[in-house]
Parts: structure tokens; C-alpha cells; sequence
């Protein structure tokens, strides 16, 4: 038998609780306490057997209340405080009755007549895939039911070292998205499972699974309990194609943070599940995405912690936040948008105008928000496309329904889609598909808005992005821009390139 994983989180926590359950023993027979000395256990063959440390307190006796379909608890030892269990014999891909991830639950009697619950997380784990040689400031994750393990002691690719005091999951945007996590000191590392979502026909019978869609962030914290480092955990389905253009651009063949590329379709759920993470220009952390697909809403979609409460993200100015508009700051806090204003040229870095915060056409920086082995496009890396013609031509009714363009190489005819997820405003902070700057008869709907890495430095207060929109009116006036100038503090898609 192979155990992979005892102890990867809260150890301090537990150590507390036991150690308070035993003092709380002590002349207070009117105290219970039953907990699991160790979170949960990972095997990874079939059948094995594992013992699992527990400490009860006026407990006198235990019995099972729950279990994941096909495990086996074999024994209940009370006077050397272990439970005894077997995992089931089969995989489920061979018997869809097991369970092969869970949580078992045990109910300890008092001599008063009440109970106490203990629970633990069990997992027979077929797959386990060590990310730790791959340092990133975000994780691109397609494989289903498998945990993960990534290096937290690093600032991005080429950062300085770290000692996190403690890591944890900071948001998750679906609930139970990053199960079974948990951080080891003295290995440095952080693990973590990402389970699967059924899939289902029209009748609602299930017909398969896949990996969930979402992205998460996990924080590193130092002793004073503030964050000094975060990283993003992103699901996305299948592995990730490459597009390359004929200027020797590799592309992505989705957004940062999307689950899929929709490619033109018109369904809604396709289309929402193209839409990418939100990045103020220069800054690693994500800002996830708009309520609905079709901005009816405006507001951020909700988030998730650690234990599925709500998280909101938060929106800072030097108004409302002295510390506002630091880098420092923009580390401590990933969740908080900082609005820019005139008064520091609409970048959310007040102190200075950094234009190297993304790196250049060779270097990546620590602060890249793309995975390993990708980087942010560099200005002119757009410019090699164009909108498709006969999407140009077509009626505005007809293609706006995809929300996004066909993006046609000009001398390969290679295509690429990109969906028109919008911005959040470089003022508010809110979110928008519409652009009104004062010049148009009417606000043009669903617009893109793409990132590169490349600074405005003859200004030095902006950056280049990909612009493109459909127009409200008539197809002629839609607009193709790879070079627009745009200000700073607005959040914007990434597509991000080979390295």
C-alpha cells in the first residue's frame, strides 16, 4: 500500500484542537471533543488499507455515519484511538457504484447521551501530477480527478524565495471547485485535488464527465497574517492548442482563465465559458468575470472561499485606501481593484509609471499572469490579422449573436475567434461591452479588449491592447485596432503566446 498524502493542512490547527480536547478532559467530564488527528488520506492503489489517527474526549463509544460508496471501515480501535479502512478494490471507470473521493463521517456517543461528529476526507487517486518544476504565477489544469502539487516558496518565474507562515485557498469561483488542499512548510509545496462534473444529455441521464470549469487563486501568508504572494488555478477542458500567425506569433487557442474558445457559436453557456479573467495592465492577479455573458448585469459574478462563503472583490482609490496604488499593496490585496483618476494619468500604480512590469519582446517578468512556457503578446503581435470579410459584411443582426469576431490571418488565412468580453473601467472599475467615448452616434456593443505587454512609452502612463468591435448600426463601421492605446487601470482580457 501506497499512502501519497497524511497530513498537507491546518497541522497547527489540529495540534490546537487536540491538544485543547485533552486539557479539556481534565476535571470537566461535561466537555466533548472528537476530531481527527490528520485532515483526510490519498491512496493510490486499490483495496489498500489505512490507519487514520484520531483523539476523542468523553467519547465512549463510535460509530460510522457516513462513507463514500465502496469503503470499508474495517475497525474502530478506542483504546489506541486508530481507525481502520479500506479502500475500494475497483476504480470507478470499473464499477461507476464507488466513490472514489469523499468524506467519512463518524459519530462519537457520550455517557450524558449526546453525540459528537468527526469527519476526514478519503480519496483513491488514480492520477497525481507534481507541478513543482514548473514555478508560474498560474496553473493551466485539464486533467479531471487528479491532485496537484505546485511550488508556493517562489515569486512567480523569476522571483525571490519565499517562506509562507501559511498558504490557502483565497477564492474559488465555483463552490467545492479546489478540494482536499492543504500546504507543506517544510517541502514548501502546496496540494490539491480537482474532481470532475458530470455531463448530460437532453434527457438529463448521464452521459460522462470533465473537469469542472473555474479559476481560483491560492495566497501565501507571512507571519503578520498578510499576503506576499498568490497564484492562479485555472480549469480549462482539454489540453490547450497553439494558433500560429504567419508574423511567427504562437497564440493560445482561448483566453487566460476560459474554459474553452466558443468559436463563434451562439449558445450561451459556449460563449460565457470563453470569456477569460479580467488584468489591470501590469498587475498577476485575476478579477473574475461579469454576473452574465451579455453584461445585463454589471456587477462581478460571485466568488467563493475556502469553506464556499461568499467572497466579493473590493475596489480601492486613494480616497477610501491610504495605501492604495503601490505595488506592495497590489500583492497584499489580489481581490481589490484599484480605480485610477486623472490626477495619476488612470494607472492604478499612483507612486510611479513602471513600464517593464510585464517584461518586453524577451524577457518575462515575475509579474506575467501567463502560465509556464507562455507570456503576454508584445505589441504588433495582432497585427499579422484582421476581421474575417464575410463576417465584416454580414448583417450586424447575424453576427452579433456570437458576441466575439473571427480574426482572419492576412497572408495564411489562418483563423482565430475572440470573444468580446469587454473591460472593466479604468474609473469605476465596473463592467462594460459597450464603448461611448464621445465621437459615436450611439454606444457600439460587444467589444474586445486584449492586453500586450508593451507599455506607451512615449506617454508613459498607457499601454497597447487588441481593440475590435460590432457596431449598433451597420457593419461598415466596425472598428479592427491591434494597437489601441489604452489606459492602465482598466482590467482586459489576456490571450497569451509561445514564449
Amino acid at each position: 500500500m501506497k499512502t501519497l498524502f497524511k497530513s498537507v493542512f491546518s497541522l497547527l490547527a489540529v495540534a490546537t484542537l487536540c491538544l485543547s480536547a485533552l486539557s479539556s478532559c481534565k476535571g470537566e467530564d461535561e466537555v466533548y471533543d472528537f476530531v481527527f488527528d490528520i485532515p483526510g488520506s490519498i491512496v493510490t492503489e486499490p483495496g489498500a488499507t489505512i490507519e487514520m489517527p484520531f483523539t476523542a474526549c468523553n467519547v465512549t463509544s463510535i460509530s460510522t455515519s457516513s462513507k463514500p460508496e465502496g469503503w470499508t471501515v474495517k475497525n474502530i480501535d478506542m483504546k489506541e484511538w486508530i481507525i481502520t479502512i479500506a479502500a475500494p478494490d475497483k476504480y470507478a471507470s470499473e464499477d461507476n457504484s464507488i466513490e472514489e473521493n469523499g468524506t467519512l463521517t463518524l459519530v462519537g456517543y457520550t455517557a450524558a447521551g449526546t453525540t459528537v461528529k468527526a469527519s476526514a476526507y478519503l480519496s483513491l487517486l488514480r492520477e497525481d501530477i507534481d507541478l513543482t518544476k514548473d514555478c508560474s504565477n498560474s496553473y493551466a489544469i485539464s486533467q479531471k480527478d487528479t491532485r496537484y502539487t505546485i511550488d508556493v516558496t517562489r515569486c512567480g518565474e523569476t522571483g525571490d524565495a519565499i517562506n509562507p507562515a501559511r498558504v490557502d485557498l483565497l477564492w474559488q469561483s465555483e463552490k467545492d471547485l479546489v478540494q482536499y488542499f492543504g500546504y507543506t512548510p517544510n517541502e514548501g509545496t502546496f496540494t490539491f485535488f480537482i474532481g470532475h462534473e458530470e455531463i448530460t444529455n437532453d434527457e438529463g441521464d448521464v452521459i460522462g464527465t470533465r473537469i469542472p470549469a473555474g479559476n481560483a487563486v491560492v495566497a501565501a501568508y507571512d507571519k503578520s497574517d498578510k499576503i506576499i504572494w498568490s497564484w492562479h488555478i485555472w480549469t480549462t477542458d482539454g489540453d490547450i492548442n497553439e494558433i500560429t500567425a504567419s508574423n511567427g506569433v504562437v497564440f493560445m487557442d482561448r483566453n487566460l482563465g476560459a474554459y474553452s474558445n466558443p468559436n463563434g457559436s451562439t449558445d450561451a453557456d459556449e460563449i460565457f465559458n470563453g470569456y477569460g479573467m479580467y488584468y489591470q495592465w501590469g498587475r498577476k492577479d485575476p478579477f473574475y468575470r461579469p454576473y452574465d455573458y451579455a453584461f445585463k448585469n454589471n456587477s462581478d459574478k460571485t466568488v467563493y472561499s475556502a469553506t464556499n462563503t461568499t467572497v466579493r472583490f473590493k475596489y480601492a482609490d486613494a480616497e477610501n485606501y491610504d495605501e492604495a496604488g503601490s505595488m506592495e499593496f497590489a500583492i497584499q490585496n489580489p481581490t481589490i481593484f484599484v480605480r485610477g483618476s486623472k490626477d495619476n494619468d488612470y494607472d492604478w500604480l499612483y507612486d510611479e509609471h513602471r513600464n517593464d512590469l510585464w517584461g518586453d519582446k524577451a524577457t518575462k517578468s515575475q509579474y506575467d499572469p501567463c502560465p509556464k512556457g507562455w507570456r503576454l503578446p508584445s505589441e504588433g503581435s495582432f497585427d499579422a490579422f484582421d476581421i474575417a470579410e464575410d463576417e465584416d459584411a454580414a448583417a450586424s443582426a447575424d453576427v452579433r449573436a456570437r458576441y466575439g469576431w473571427t480574426l482572419v490571418d492576412k497572408e495564411s488565412g489562418v483563423k482565430m475567434f475572440m470573444p468580446a468580453a469587454g473591460r472593466k473601467s479604468f474609473e469605476t472599475g465596473v463592467f462594460t461591452n459597450m464603448s461611448d467615448y464621445g465621437t459615436e452616434a450611439s454606444p457600439l456593443p460587444w467589444i474586445g479588449y486584449y492586453w500586450t505587454s508593451s507599455a506607451d512609452k512615449a506617454e508613459g502612463v498607457a499601454a497597447y491592447s487588441l481593440y475590435f468591435d460590432l457596431n449598433n448600426t451597420r457593419a461598415v463601421n466596425n472598428h479592427y485596432q491591434p494597437n489601441k492605446v489604452m489606459y492602465r487601470a482598466n482590467a482586459m482580457q489576456v490571450r497569451c503566446v509561445r514564449e
